[in-house]
């Protein structure tokens, strides 16, 4: 009973706010909010990257083996008329894979 009382004379003290001054807080946190950095998500993880380009890079090889199979025979897998656009083919996407991974932490570091 007696912290009813307490409470009664304690809540008439209070001082409450003015509207003005709720608005410029709100508005305070809210331009703190749109101004604060959001956290960056990584849109094309790496391993989405790499399944992508090696996929691709089978894909070209299979072709090339076929043409080649087509048009010299079993004999001519085991020469340099496949070997030499296999290489090129693997080449290529290991750079382009080599270059996209770079390029990809970069621009994480950048916006970080």
């Amino acid at each position: 009973m007696q912290d009813d009382k307490i409470k009664d004379l304690l809540s008439g003290t209070k001082i409450k706010a003015g509207e003005n001054l709720r608005f410029r807080i709100m508005h305070q946190i809210e331009a703190e909010q749109a101004l604060a950095r959001k956290k960056v998500t990584n849109t094309r993880p790496a391993i989405n990257n790499m399944m992508t380009i090696f996929g691709i890079m089978y894909i070209l090889i299979i072709v090339t083996g076929l043409i080649v199979y087509f048009s010299g025979g079993k004999d001519a897998l085991d020469s340099i008329k496949f070997f030499a656009p296999v290489i090129l083919i693997a080449s290529a996407c290991g750079i382009f894979l080599g270059i996209s991974t770079y390029d990809d932490r970069r621009r994480s570091r950048h916006k970080a």
